[in-house]
Order: C-alpha cells, then sequence, then structure tokens
C-alpha cells in the first residue's frame, strides 16, 4: 500500500504531542484511528517508527530518518494546496491567443483596460490565424482565445464580446464608382460591379473567407488573395489596386497608416463577424474569466467607436 499524507500528518503529530493520546486530540480523531494509520505506515516503511514505553514513544534510528522526511513532504504539500487557493485569488498571469486580424488592434485597450482592473491580471498575447489558435488552446498551450465565434465545440466556451462591422474600403474613386454602380449598397453588388480585384487575405485566415462569402465570390476569379496581413490588404486597398472588407475595429488605426484610404459602410444586414472569448471547460469558473472579457468587450466597443470619424 502507498504511503499516504494522513499517515504522515498523524505520524508527525505523535512526535510532536509525544503520546499517540494527545496525538489523536490534536489532530481530532480517535485514538485507534491514529493508531492504525501509524501502523500501517510502519507495515508499508518494513520497519517500526516508536518505541513504546509506559511514559510515551521515542523514535527509533529509521523514525527519525522519516521524521525529517515526512516535514519535507507535508511542507511541499502545503504549498501544492496554497498554489491552487493562490491561484484563485490572483494575480493571474494567463497566455491569451488574439487573431491576427484583432491582436494588433486590441491589445493596446485591452492592456489598458487590465491595468485598471481590482483583479490583477498580466497577459501573454500570442498571435495567429483562428485554427491554430484553437489547436493551442485545445492542447493546453494557452489559457484563451479572442476569435470569431461560433466554434462549435463542446470542450470550449464561448462568451460573446462585440460585434465587428466589415467596412468597404478602396479609394476615393473605386468607393463613388460603387455608389453609382449600386444603389443600395449590397455587399453581394461587390461581384457585378467589375471594379477591380476584390483583396483577401489569403487561405488560413477566417476573415478572408469572411470577406468571400459576404461578397457571394463564388469563384476565385477577380479575387486577390495572396496576402498575410490585414495591413498589407488594407495598404493595397488605399493604393488604388482593389477593394476589399476591412474590420471595423481596424478602420481608424488603417487610415492613419493609409492616409488615401477611404470607408463605405454597407447596407443592412451590414457583415460582420462576431468576436468572443473561448475558454476550456474546465476554466468556467476561473475569476480571470470575467474581469478580462470585460476588458477585451471594452476595447473593442472603444475602436468600433473611433471608427466612426473615418467612415463615408
Amino acid at each position: 500500500m502507498p504511503v499516504t499524507l494522513r499517515q504522515l500528518r498523524y505520524f508527525k503529530a505523535v512526535v510532536e504531542n509525544g503520546s499517540f493520546a494527545r496525538a489523536a486530540e490534536a489532530v481530532f480523531v480517535s485514538q485507534p484511528a491514529l493508531s492504525l494509520q501509524v501502523r500501517e505506515l510502519e507495515t508499508n516503511l518494513g520497519w517500526p517508527l516508536f518505541e513504546r514505553d509506559s511514559h510515551g514513544v521515542v523514535l527509533t534510528t529509521l523514525g527519525r530518518e522519516i521524521h525529517e522526511q515526512a516535514l519535507r513532504v507535508l511542507d511541499e504539500a502545503l504549498l501544492l494546496e496554497t498554489m491552487g487557493k493562490r491561484f484563485n485569488k490572483g494575480p493571474f498571469n494567463i497566455a491569451l491567443g488574439i487573431v491576427s486580424t484583432l491582436a494588433p488592434y486590441l491589445i493596446p485597450g485591452l492592456k489598458e483596460n487590465l491595468r485598471g482592473n481590482e483583479e490583477w491580471i498580466d497577459i501573454a498575447v500570442y498571435e495567429a490565424t483562428s485554427k491554430l489558435l484553437l489547436n493551442k488552446l485545445l492542447g493546453g498551450h494557452i489559457d484563451a482565445a479572442i476569435i470569431s465565434l461560433p466554434v462549435g465545440m463542446l470542450e470550449l466556451t464561448e462568451r460573446e464580446l462585440f460585434d465587428d462591422r466589415l467596412l468597404l474600403a478602396g479609394s476615393a474613386s473605386r468607393l463613388a464608382a460603387f455608389r453609382e454602380l449600386s444603389e443600395d449598397l449590397k455587399a453581394d453588388n461587390l461581384a457585378k460591379s467589375d471594379l477591380g480585384p476584390l483583396l483577401a487575405l489569403n487561405e488560413g485566415h477566417c476573415l478572408g473567407d469572411q470577406v468571400l462569402g459576404a461578397c457571394s465570390m463564388g469563384t476565385m476569379e477577380g479575387v486577390h488573395r495572396s496576402l498575410e496581413s490585414l495591413g498589407s490588404v488594407a495598404s493595397l486597398a488605399g493604393a488604388d489596386a482593389g477593394l476589399t472588407l476591412i474590420p471595423e475595429t481596424a478602420a481608424a488605426a488603417e487610415r492613419e497608416t493609409s492616409p488615401s484610404l477611404r470607408f463605405l459602410r454597407l447596407a443592412e444586414p451590414e457583415p460582420k463577424r462576431r468576436m468572443g472569448l473561448v475558454y476550456r471547460v474546465a476554466f468556467h469558473d476561473q475569476r480571470w474569466i470575467s474581469p478580462l472579457a470585460d476588458a477585451a468587450m471594452r476595447a473593442g466597443t472603444r475602436l468600433i467607436e473611433q471608427s466612426g470619424s473615418v467612415i463615408d
């Protein structure tokens, strides 16, 4: 039979109190129950730990060595218990994945919001595609991820944060031409407009798929899809190389980088992506989840508010 922490605790109590009777009182159990656990410990170790006489107990040679080792084991066990309690009280060091088409815009505001939170949360950010982040999350390499919803996995909990609408982006002349060709400003009219290539992110980026779906692009004809960053897509659109859809959260930052880039809000129902915080079901009661979700929601909402000044 294996040595248990209970046996070590009762053994330690006997050493500290000098008798089985006083030890039983100290740990709030009956003397027979305590004596049984100590006897089982001696059986497991194959040698007596105490010499018993009418005056009490004295440690044997092995008993002294076991006592020293037992103190170390019990100290380590206490440390483990303390670590668990401390983790749920904070501070929290969280490995957070953010989809690459949102991360550079969201991180500054998210960090600022977390600094002002009562729960001290520090995040280490991992930026990648949604697919890679989900693999990291399921593999236990990150604690949570901010990606497009829905994910639809039983192992994961999804928490909605904000809707990130997609804006038509391009040069002023191309947007003006689209206005003339499409009075209702529907996204699916882009496939019929013949205003140049539709710029989209490469395969593997869910935003690229969302752009093609919103624009009803059933084929790759008229689509330029070889770019790996949203910044590159926005720069090309601003340089009059084509039209694209840019998330509202990125609009203000990309206008600052490419002053010639213009944005147009499309007609209802506007194409959008729903951003959310995703984490493993086992984490559902962790205290860092709600503060992190709130900080991300406020940061995203602020980005959307800032985009109002650059939308035509």
